[in-house]
């Protein structure tokens, strides 16, 4: 079976889940991060923080803000410690992007 929607890159397979709109706009924030994709299970909507948090050492600088970021819309509060004052300091003008794009539309799971 393939996905509902054909040139639907969100992964959606007839007969399987339905991510909301605000699920989808943010799985396509985060594709720009594969290496921060697996972390969240879309289909279970599900995201272990611990996990993440002790993945985080592994991560550089700019992954670590971005994770962090990232968990905080998922989780609708600041669960890893995001700081915007040190993520404008340090990501540059595409990682800032995406921060300045969710703040002008935020998006809540």
């Amino acid at each position: 079976m393939g996905p509902l929607y054909p040139d639907d890159e969100s992964g959606v397979i007839a007969g399987h889940f339905t991510l909301t709109d605000e699920q989808r706009r943010f799985k396509a924030m985060l594709a720009a991060y594969p290496r921060l994709m697996p972390y969240r299970d879309f289909e279970r909507r599900a995201c272990d923080i611990e996990v993440l948090r002790s993945a985080l050492g592994a991560m550089s600088s700019g992954e670590q803000i971005m994770e962090r970021f990232f968990a905080s819309v998922w989780a609708g509060e600041n669960v890893l410690g995001f700081d915007l004052i040190d993520a404008a300091r340090t990501l540059d003008e595409a990682h800032l992007a995406q921060i300045q794009q969710w703040l002008a539309e935020p998006l809540f799971l």
